[in-house]
């Protein structure tokens, strides 16, 4: 470990508030970078750094750095993001099984009225155009990801990525209309 990095901690541990700021203003902008590359969410990326700068000043008198101070924050701010992710994935898994359910109870579907429709469209019309094509051709022509990518020429994963992307966008564009939506139905 680096002498400065030997000299942060020490000074953390003693609660030196002036050691805290030089890590929070030297670290905190790459790290929300760092987590948004993973959650694609730059107010859950802001949030998970806070989160986590807030715990290091709270434990940082039973800290143990192995390397250095900034490879100890990335790891921890990655660890983060994956527990991030696994919570979605849950979140997700869950709120599939409550469509289904809704699907197969017999209720009768909403009729959408133009304004929902224009929504809806509207909400497919951000989307980056790569990301576009690739979710219609995934939900529309009910394409598997294999078959996109060979269609489009271009990696699996990219394709899973893409869809996994718009899946994100179109739920944080339509979410309210789908609340609306779920009211009307009571």
């Amino acid at each position: 470990m680096e002498e400065l990095d030997k000299q942060l901690l020490i000074r953390l541990k003693n609660r030196d508030k002036d050691a805290f700021r030089y890590l929070y203003e030297s670290y905190f902008a790459k790290m929300v970078l760092f987590a948004e590359s993973y959650l694609y969410d730059e107010e859950d990326a802001r949030d998970l750094v806070q989160d986590l700068f807030c715990y290091l000043w709270d434990n940082a008198h039973t800290l143990s750095v192995a390397v250095s101070l900034k490879a100890y924050l990335l790891t921890s701010l990655r660890n983060r993001c994956l527990n991030v992710l696994r919570d979605r994935r849950i979140r997700d898994e869950h709120n599939d099984k409550l469509v289904e359910a809704q699907t197969f109870s017999g209720t009768e579907d909403v009729e959408l009225d133009e304004e929902v429709v224009e929504r809806l469209h509207a909400a497919l019309d951000s989307l980056p155009d790569k990301c576009k094509e690739i979710i219609l051709l995934k939900v529309v022509d009910d394409k598997t990801n294999k078959e996109i990518a060979k269609q489009l020429n271009i990696a699996e994963t990219t394709v899973k990525t893409q869809v996994q992307r718009a899946y994100r966008m179109l739920r944080d564009k339509l979410i309210p209309m789908y609340l609306l939506i779920e009211w009307l139905k009571l």
